[in-house]
């Protein structure tokens, strides 16, 4: 799944802003997660989806700033339902604690991370 993004809207404030240092109105980025909660959809893009970088820091975005540009799901995704959420995303990253663990350097979390972005991103 692909998604342009169309406007920016600040993760603290949730008004909409001209510019932030983790985004760019008009660029395309691979979707690497779909969450629903009872309020807003969010998306999770790679920080860096056009370079390899040595930590990414995928983050969370409303969906309200993007339009579709491609909806091919990846293969490896799949639906989760969890405290009323629901969650498209490989299962792997689906586990309570997974991506706190991911946040805090944990080794198994990041190989996971690393081998199904590259999944998401080849089917992208």
């Amino acid at each position: 799944m692909i998604v342009r993004c169309i406007q920016i809207i600040s993760p603290t404030s949730g008004e909409v802003v001209n510019d932030h240092p983790g985004i760019r109105v008009g660029v395309e980025y691979p979707v690497l997660e779909v969450i629903t909660t009872a309020s807003r959809v969010l998306i999770r893009i790679p920080e860096r989806p056009d370079v390899l970088v040595e930590r990414d820091s995928p983050g969370l975005w409303d969906a309200a700033m993007f339009t579709v540009v491609s909806g091919q799901l990846p293969d490896c995704w799949v639906a989760g339902l969890e405290d009323g959420q629901v969650t498209l995303a490989p299962k792997e990253w689906q586990r309570s604690g997974y991506w706190e663990d991911y946040f805090d350097g944990e080794p198994s979390a990041g190989a996971d991370y690393e081998r199904l972005r590259a999944e998401v991103l080849s089917q992208a």
